[in-house]
């Protein structure tokens, strides 16, 4: 929900003022691009800073991305769709062209990203099930990463990773290399997969952060990486070349994060999900759907100590 700042190539953009980005809140939250306050509340958040902190929260809450429901579906079919490039040749005829697609669909199997631990509340299988009611696929097609090394050893398929948000690309290569028990009772990881037979892998997140997309295709370069957007350095809060703060506030942006934070009671200690910067120091200043990735500023999910967060994470 950014608005463009005044600079010497565009001096006639408006500043960015308290009231015009709560203006564009209550617009947002009335056309539904917004959930309801009882989820995102921005006025609650902003009445944690102080008034020497006001310009710089306003140009946080400014930049605050949420991607709603029916956006996160588009963009994840957008993706998934636009595998034809790795599946159709130039020159395909129309009806070849279909054929070769639908084969692809047919033959696929969809994969949730998961944690250290298979679980049915990873968002990966939440959009396993959007690929079933959203694009078509079967729900024989929707596999868990064992049933699916099992069924690659039976027979080559094209396998979907998906999910919603990669940040550190931990999650993504941890599944992609973990070895797991299939139903026949052998080991066997994707990573062993790909020295046998023909699988074409690919990979479909929503959104994707250039430190994870290096990360996936420096340790899992046979997967075919394809996010609908790549959140870049400039959408950090902590970059040097952040898109968030105007030129005035960009050097004292890092002191107002870190002073906030400790006054919220959020830890400084580089590790955690909850460390100040966001996890591995990250910055973001987005949310998915139902939650705010671990990736996102502390600052904007807090809700200890009397902290008001501006979004209440799932």
């Amino acid at each position: 929900m950014s608005s463009p700042e005044p600079t010497s190539e565009n001096p006639g953009a408006p500043r960015v003022t308290r009231e015009n980005v709560m203006a564009k809140c209550d617009y947002f939250t009335r056309v539904q691009l917004w959930p309801l306050r009882s989820v995102l509340d921005p006025e609650s958040w902003l009445k944690n800073f102080r008034p020497n902190e006001q310009d710089h929260a306003v140009h946080l809450l400014n930049s605050f991305m949420y991607f709603t429901p029916h956006l996160v579906h588009e963009m994840f079919a957008a993706s998934v769709q636009a595998l034809s490039r790795f599946v159709l040749q130039p020159g395909d005829s129309r009806i070849t062209a279909q054929s070769a697609w639908s084969t692809f669909l047919g033959s696929a199997i969809i994969v949730p990203v998961a944690g250290e631990t298979d679980n049915p509340s990873d968002s990966g299988y939440s959009f396993a099930r959007m690929a079933r009611q959203h694009l078509g696929f079967t729900e024989g097609q929707i596999m868990p990463p064992a049933k699916a090394l099992a069924a690659l050893m039976a027979a080559p398929h094209p396998v979907i990773f998906v999910d919603d948000f990669v940040g550190t690309g931990e999650q993504f290569v941890t599944t992609w290399k973990r070895e797991v028990a299939t139903v026949s009772g052998s080991k066997t990881s994707f990573l062993t997969a790909t020295r046998v037979g023909s699988t074409r892998f690919f990979y479909c997140p929503v959104l994707c952060t250039t430190m994870g997309f290096d990360r996936i295709r420096r340790e899992c370069p046979i997967v075919s990486l394809n996010p609908a957007h790549v959140l870049t350095s400039r959408y950090s809060a902590l970059s040097p070349d952040s898109m968030i703060w105007p030129q005035d506030l960009r050097a004292t942006a890092s002191d107002f994060l870190q002073t906030a934070s400790r006054r919220a009671g959020i830890p400084d200690d580089g590790e955690t999900t909850d460390d100040w910067r966001g996890y591995q120091g990250q910055g973001l200043v987005v949310a998915i759907h139902e939650t705010i990735p671990d990736a996102t500023l502390c600052l904007l999910r807090w809700n200890r100590n009397g902290w008001k967060p501006l979004m209440v994470k799932a």
